[in-house]
């Protein structure tokens, strides 16, 4: 059996603190009650899509400690013979099948186990008060501690991973002909899975309504629509939005929920679309909020979305500086090296805000978000940028592995304003600017085909989107980390221009913001090599997008210039260790021209959809070398575990919403979990038996 990762005792935690609660009135904590609620309740669903034994140990975790507290299983596990580190190693994998919705990393996609024996683990389960082992531990037992083939990753099962979006028994093929099929029927794949049963394929449509609807044949398998996927939660998740309505201050948001409403109810895509043009116009709430099937990057395939829901109170001061850089945003995409032809005709105005989180409900939270994800209404009726800011957290200095001395003290130092700095232009102007080359509905071109010229080939541009193709489509398993690549490193290139970076930072003398713009690329390059873990050699696969994204970041720079980033191999405490020295001299001359040229590219390559140019560029430089393979061992022997989230929780009490916040442990995190999911657990263990079965066919 191969040797599996675990979850290690001192992983640290980040609180989610939120000042700005106590400044809101019962109306708008009303509002922000139910939305959260909603989101925990949709929440569940994370766990069905991360893995076949992820709702399961959900289940069996939430019985055991909604009936004996943390404290008390410390108790009963001593008295039958355990050590305080065995409970501890218990607790860590406990919250962290919590935190990442299943016993995948949402960072890397690669399976965790429990330190403590299969012997151990099994009697804290046969041994509790709350739960009876039952059909739910007889059916994921086995799948627990096998690290084997192919459960270590996620992936299509012929491609030596396991998911739970498809069924084992559907290749690739036939899923890439079947979404292909959806396409041109006209049905969004975003919010469904996929079983084979018998010879018929079922597509899952996520919805409250049930009921089925055959489409027709793909390769000799009838294909039908099953309505009614995860209808539990989804009926709870109406349920609570109905109620934040009375509490919405608006009309944009009265329209918006009423949306989220018909499209949970129905499973249309396309309501969903609507309720995203009303949240856009939604300017400047004191409550933020979204929830839906978001993000792709757990699929496979990349086309379907992961649930996310999130509410947070705004951070006035720190959102007055992103407006600054909103003002200024239409003269600093000038700045970008791509023609004007290659950018929307006109610029949308977006929200930009600094948020403090009350709930971000999936298996992990971003430092950043920029959304709605539908290019037809981003190209043409805009989009919001939010940051969220505390969800990062300062780093130890002990953990800033990697860097000398006199790098690491300029990190250290300068890392909140950094990131703060990188995320912004990250969200706003690397995810919000380019245009998109798109054919509507009625054949119309959203360009001149006959004066837009490649700037890569001097060429006339050939090649456009479809009515009804999508970026993911496209690129295909890359598309999430070109994205995030073109993200990153247009904040790079934007920090070199200090006039920008003074909207950001309009405090910090000259100095100052020199050495928060070189913090902010040695962040991308020091997440890069310490995120070379994520590379699976046998596979030769990246097991996450971001990480991906910052290595062809790291590439491009060693390939312009191999003198930029010297990397020297050396030891540490016996062990061997790298050191990387980044010559700040060159940010602004060769890294500045190396991170130019792989913007344009990706940015040509994104809009013209050109995926097979677009694939063997960007793969070309995700190719992992024997040097650099041999730098990945050092950074494992040498890694820093990955923190966890501790979350608050809204409650209602007598009518009025508190905030509750818990011990920053693993005791804490495990409670507040229990907290966030209050119903729908015995239908997490009837979806579990009658549906999630179908996917281990």
């Amino acid at each position: 059996m191969n040797q599996a990762p675990v979850i290690q005792v001192n992983s640290p935690i980040t609180s989610f603190v939120s000042p700005g609660f106590k400044v809101l009135n019962q109306n708008e904590k009303q509002y922000a009650y139910h939305f959260a609620r909603a989101s925990w309740e949709g929440a569940k669903i994370c766990y069905f899509q991360r893995s076949y034994e992820a709702p399961g140990l959900f289940y069996i975790f939430y019985k055991i400690f909604s009936t004996e507290k943390p404290q008390a299983v410390t108790q009963r596990l001593l008295q039958n013979g355990w050590s305080e580190e065995e409970v501890q190693q218990l607790f860590v994998y406990v919250a962290a099948v919590f935190q990442n919705s299943g016993n995948y990393k949402s960072f890397g996609d690669s399976k965790f186990v429990p330190e403590i024996s299969e012997e151990k683990f099994e009697q804290f389960i046969t041994t509790s008060l709350g739960y009876q082992a039952d059909q739910v531990w007889e059916s994921i037992r086995k799948y627990i501690y096998n690290y084997d083939k192919p459960y270590g990753l996620i992936d299509l099962q012929e491609k030596n991973g396991s998911n739970s979006y498809y069924s084992t028994n559907l290749s690739g093929e036939l899923l890439e002909a079947v979404d292909k099929f959806l396409i041109e029927q006209g049905i969004s794949e975003l919010n469904t899975r996929v079983v084979k049963v018998g010879e018929d394929i079922h597509v899952l449509v996520a919805s409250v309504n049930e009921g089925q609807k055959d489409l027709g044949e793909v390769h000799n398998h009838k294909v039908k629509l099953i309505y009614g996927d995860f209808a539990p939660f989804l009926n709870s998740v109406v349920t609570h939005l109905t109620a934040a309505l009375q509490y919405a201050s608006n009309d944009n948001q009265r329209n918006m929920i009423q949306a989220y409403i018909e499209h949970f109810k129905s499973g249309d895509v396309e309501l969903h679309k609507q309720s995203q043009r009303h949240w856009i116009k939604d300017k400047g709430p004191v409550i933020e909020t979204n929830i839906g099937f978001i993000e792709t990057y757990l699929d496979p395939l990349k086309v379907r979305a992961e649930w996310e829901g999130f509410v947070a109170v705004v951070n006035k001061e720190e959102s007055a500086l992103l407006n600054e850089l909103v003002n200024k945003a239409e003269e600093i995409i000038k700045c970008l090296p791509w023609p004007k032809e290659f950018e929307v005709d006109v610029y949308k105005r977006p929200d930009f805000t600094s948020l403090e989180v009350l709930a971000f409900a999936s298996s992990g939270t971003p430092l950043g978000i920029n959304i709605p994800n539908y290019d037809d209404i981003r190209q043409t009726e805009g989009f919001k940028n939010v940051n969220l800011g505390n969800t990062i957290g300062k780093l130890a200095k002990q953990s800033i592995k990697f860097l000398d001395e006199a790098d690491q003290e300029i990190f250290y130092k300068y890392q909140s304003e950094a990131i703060f700095l990188v995320v912004a232009l990250h969200e706003l102007i690397g995810h919000g600017a380019g245009k998109v080359f798109m054919k509507d509905k009625d054949g119309n071109l959203n360009f001149n085909l006959e004066n837009t010229i490649n700037p890569l080939t001097n060429q006339k541009v050939d090649s456009f989107y479809n009515h009804g193709e999508q970026w993911h489509s496209k690129f295909g398993e890359f598309s999430g980390a070109m994205e995030e690549c073109k993200a990153d490193a247009t904040a790079l290139y934007l920090s070199t221009y200090d006039d920008v970076v003074k909207l950001l930072l309009p405090n910090q003398s000259e100095e100052e913001r020199r050495n928060t713009v070189f913090a902010g690329w040695l962040f991308v390059i020091h997440r890069a090599v310490q995120g070379l873990e994520f590379y699976n050699p046998e596979q030769k696969k990246w097991g996450q997008a971001h990480v991906l994204a910052r290595n062809v970041i790291l590439q491009s720079l060693i390939r312009e210039d191999p003198d930029i980033i010297k990397i020297t191999e050396t030891q540490l405490n016996d062990k061997p260790y790298l050191l990387f020295k980044f010559d700040q001299s060159k940010l602004h001359t060769t890294g500045k021209k190396a991170i130019s040229n792989l913007i344009l590219h990706l940015q040509v390559f994104k809009s013209i959809g050109a995926g097979n140019e677009g694939v063997k560029f960007f793969s070309d430089l995700a190719a992992v070398s024997d040097l650099f393979l041999n730098y990945r061992n050092i950074v494992i022997q040498n890694k820093f575990p990955r923190r966890l989230e501790l979350q608050p929780n809204l409650i209602l009490d007598d009518g009025q919403v508190n905030l509750k916040e818990y011990e920053s442990t693993f005791a804490g995190i495990i409670e507040s979990h229990v907290d966030h999911h209050l119903e729908n657990i015995e239908s997490t263990k009837d979806l579990f038996l009658n549906v999630q079965k179908l996917f281990q066919n």
